[in-house]
């Protein structure tokens, strides 16, 4: 007898275990998506973002070919993506953008570097980027920082067999999603 006894105080105990997780899960919704929302809302919308980020890449492109002789290339297409892991549930509401990256073929000397280095973070900081770069690579002949942004936006310059410029936005909302207002703004 004591041992259907414990069987079915566990039993028992279980159920109530059990009982408590469903119950406690009752009501609940998926992501909080109106933080995220409120936090997007304050920042310009994708569209907005592209070509605030254009803009800049040729700035730094012209001020590049104008003090350093060098010329540009398209070498890479726009792409982007969803906000994914950093804002859980916004679904396609919020995006981030990679733009086309810009090679000028060959190596800037080292010479010149710490002075092109300089002058791509002066035109960034007038975007609200980071003056001082995350150092990635710095050897000689070989280059890599990036600038960052709070919204996590970037923007990549280095040099190496050639000398190259990336941006990449920080999530930001659609101008539809904008428009529309954080859920508890419906």
């Amino acid at each position: 007898m004591p041992l259907n006894r414990n069987r079915t105080r566990r039993a028992q105990q279980f159920a109530a275990a059990l009982a408590l997780v469903l119950v406690g899960g009752c009501g609940q919704k998926g992501p909080d998506v109106s933080d995220a929302y409120d936090q997007l809302l304050s920042r310009p919308d994708i569209d907005q973002a592209q070509a605030a980020y254009t803009t800049m890449a040729k700035t730094i492109r012209d001020r590049l070919a104008a003090e350093f002789g060098r010329t540009w290339e398209q070498g890479g297409e726009l792409s982007g993506s969803t906000c994914g892991n950093d804002y859980p549930g916004l679904d396609s509401d919020g995006q981030t953008l990679r733009l086309p990256r810009w090679d000028s073929p060959g190596n800037l000397p080292d010479a010149d570097w710490p002075r092109a280095q300089a002058l791509v973070g002066q035109i960034a900081a007038g975007y609200g980027f980071n003056s001082e770069p995350k150092v990635f690579t710095n050897r000689p002949g070989d280059h890599d920082v990036v600038f960052g942004k709070p919204d996590g936006a970037l923007l990549h310059f280095g040099t190496a067999v050639n000398t190259t410029v990336r941006v990449e936005t920080g999530c930001h909302l659609t101008a539809e999603a904008k428009k529309r207002g954080a859920p508890s703004q419906k």
